[in-house]
């Protein structure tokens, strides 16, 4: 049994709760708030996870001190908000040698879960350009209040995330320019990225507009293009041949890369249906963590080398850092700012 403490009871806190308890291989211990006694339960010896659903600001401070006292923690997004924040969030991971997961929920669409097998197999060819966002209206609240504030995109990772899962393993993220509207009140946000071998992405954000929900996740390659909103469209030239073309929308569309989704995470989201899960995206992720929590637990006590998740602490770092790089270049008339090198 997989002993999890979750600190952040707001909606997103208990919703997670309520998943959690769905799988039956997990007990959680603890459930507090920011306002309690989360300094007990983040050092309590029979804590495996320290699960933090509580407003971005605490994040640091809660992740390192549980990992300071022995424990792996897995964070909501953004995980951080400043390059200094995923500096120092890596370096407590590296001493301390803890896992530090971030839970990046868009990484298990199973739209992206069938694009990244159909690239890894190379049917789009090379990779030459990707967009993602995170676009649709969001009531007045904590996030619309935040992001007044803040002069780029302060929620990156959603888009950002499953469009750095679909670089080359030595490629990563080498600098962006990122503009945002001028208008009163609300503001949109468009950043450009490129990457050390040549890949352009576009990352906008926009939670004001009264748009559709917009996550773009097009991928442009030398023999394919994707793209799931607004409409699902699939165009494979075959390398050529006319018999391996393939042209598609819609239904059919999301049908043909969901075909690709490997054995094992077809496994999950079947057994997420079969519970009845709401959201697929949240059990595969949820599975995903605690299974492999369950894994570095064995391996840990017998002295053997501990599986990686599939969202590490390096790649927290990375993708949370474009909330003060946006903001950055947007302040700067959108110079160019470089990505930060965080050590592996």
């Amino acid at each position: 049994m997989l002993d999890i403490a979750i600190i952040g009871m707001g909606q997103r806190g208990k919703a997670t709760v309520e998943r959690l308890r769905k799988i039956p291989t997990v007990n959680v211990t603890h459930e507090c708030d920011k306002d309690t006694d989360w300094r007990d339960v983040v050092c309590d010896g029979d804590v495996d996870l320290v699960w933090i659903c509580t407003p971005w600001e605490w994040h640091l401070r809660m992740a390192t001190m549980a990992m300071e006292c022995g424990k792996d923690v897995a964070l909501e997004v953004p995980a951080v908000m400043t390059v200094a924040e995923c500096h120092r969030l890596v370096d407590v991971a590296c001493r301390t040698k803890r896992h530090c997961i971030m839970l990046e929920n868009c990484c298990y669409d199973t739209w992206h879960l069938g694009v990244r097998e159909m690239v890894r197999r190379g049917m789009l060819g090379r990779i030459k350009h990707l967009e993602g966002a995170y676009a649709h209206t969001v009531p007045e609240g904590w996030m619309r209040s935040y992001g007044r504030r803040h002069a780029g995109n302060p929620y990156p990772t959603h888009a950002l995330g499953p469009m750095c899962q679909l670089l080359d393993k030595d490629d990563t993220l080498d600098y962006l320019v990122s503009v945002s509207s001028a208008i009163p009140g609300d503001h949109t946000n468009t950043s450009l990225i490129r990457t050390r071998q040549g890949v352009s992405m576009m990352l906008h954000y926009d939670i004001s507009t009264p748009r559709p929900y917009n996550r773009m996740q097009t991928v442009c390659g030398t023999l394919g293009f994707l793209q799931k909103y607004p409409v699902p469209t699939v165009v494979l030239d075959g390398n050529g041949k006319k018999a391996f073309h393939v042209s598609l929308t819609g239904d059919e569309a999301q049908e043909y890369v969901e075909g690709f989704i490997t054995r094992e995470y077809r496994e999950l989201i079947d057994q997420g249906r079969a519970c009845g899960a709401e959201n697929l995206m949240n059990y595969i992720m949820d599975r995903r963590v605690v299974d492999t929590m369950h894994q570095v637990l064995k391996d840990r006590k017998d002295g053997l080398s501990e599986p990686s998740f599939d969202v590490e602490v390096y790649d927290a770092a990375l993708w949370s850092s474009a909330v003060e790089l946006t903001a950055e270049s947007v302040s700067g008339n959108s110079m160019p700012v470089r990505f930060p090198v965080f050590r592996r």
